[in-house]
């Protein structure tokens, strides 16, 4: 995989005195904290960890809240309510050099700008913490590093995740496919590593399919977000794609290219590449425990449903959200129950 080592992880951390009543309390403690944060959301994500066993209901909370944080900072929706002036210093230089070749987010002030990177590296600090063995004192670091403890999940992917995240403070346009690719997989593979270490599998393969979910569920996310992600100045459709059907990247912020063949052409082609993601990415359902297949079915699903819902529209993203009405979601959930495949 691209850009990606391995981290070995120490074999237990600090987190680990079960016979301590009060660190059992503030564990279980830790991982409501967590499911709060996953239910606030009010995703499908939520919706799908309800059918899992309790332990890896519990660790996928965990790992999900502290995915929607880091992508909430980056959103500029929620910053961490600690002091974070001991990383000033580090957060400045990181500054500097990163705007000699980029440009910040103007969606975000300079100050917005620095307070946003800081609590990245905050968050990128404790997971320093964790993999040296301090204890946490945070709810959802305390519930990430028993998580860490249980299972076994490289937290390199966590870390990546965070430099994917990074990459929207500043100004986002892609060029080609694979740059797109690489920035679905620090965003959407990464978690899928982690996850499936919770689902449980024996098949090596296993991993090159979640690789392959993570970008085919992004791919449909920058279709889902296009119109937000057009007025926070993120542009994911490659700019090299686009040009083969006389379309620049300026043009996606006018709602009227929706109606044009140009635009109808182009998302044909697009839909194609998702659907190429799609078809490896439902390999890696047999591949888990089969207590927690259900769980990425369900997301698989839902996703597949917005993607047609795309091709219903002949492609119009651009004039509303793509979003299901409530008669379409009552049909998911109905199919999900009585299909036993997605093919």
């Amino acid at each position: 995989m691209e850009g990606v080592g391995v981290t070995q992880m120490p074999s237990r951390f600090v987190l680990d005195t079960d016979e301590d009543i009060g660190n059992i309390e503030r564990i279980h403690s830790a991982y409501l904290e967590c499911e709060n944060i996953a239910r606030a959301a009010s995703s499908s994500f939520f919706r799908s960890f309800r059918h899992l066993p309790e332990p890896k209901r519990k660790a996928v909370n965990a790992l999900y809240a502290f995915c929607r944080r880091v992508d909430d900072i980056a959103d500029g929706d929620w910053l961490p309510k600690r002091d974070l002036t001991h990383l000033d210093k580090l957060t400045r230089q990181q500054c500097k050099v990163s705007l000699e070749d980029r440009k910040m987010n103007s969606f975000f002030t300079q100050k917005e700008h620095f307070t946003r990177l800081r609590a990245l590296n905050s968050f990128r600090e404790n997971l320093d913490l964790i993999e040296d063995g301090v204890k946490m004192t945070e709810p959802m670091f305390i519930a990430l590093a028993d998580t860490l403890n249980r299972y076994p999940i490289e937290i390199v992917h966590l870390r990546e995740l965070i430099n994917g995240m990074e990459d929207d403070l500043y100004e986002t346009s892609y060029e080609r496919f694979e740059d797109l690719r690489r920035y679905c997989y620090r965003v959407a593979s990464t978690v899928g590593l982690c996850l499936i270490e919770i689902y449980g599998y024996t098949d090596p393969n296993a991993r090159r399919h979640a690789v392959e979910m993570g970008i085919f569920l992004q791919l449909v996310n920058v279709l889902r977000d296009i119109q937000e992600d057009l007025s926070r100045n993120r542009i994911y459709i490659p700019s090299e794609e686009l040009a083969k059907f006389g379309i620049s990247q300026s043009d996606l912020k006018d709602s009227s290219l929706a109606g044009t063949k140009a635009w109808q052409n182009f998302m044909r082609h697009y839909i194609d590449h998702i659907q190429a993601h799609r078809k490896n990415a439902l390999g890696l359902l047999p591949l888990l425990d089969k207590d927690a297949r259900r769980s990425p079915r369900l997301m698989c699903m839902a996703y597949n449903a917005i993607l047609n819902e795309a091709v219903r529209r002949n492609g119009d993203v651009l004039s509303r959200r793509l979003t299901l009405n409530l008669y379409r979601k009552i049909q998911v959930a109905f199919s999900t129950l009585l299909s036993p495949s997605l093919e």
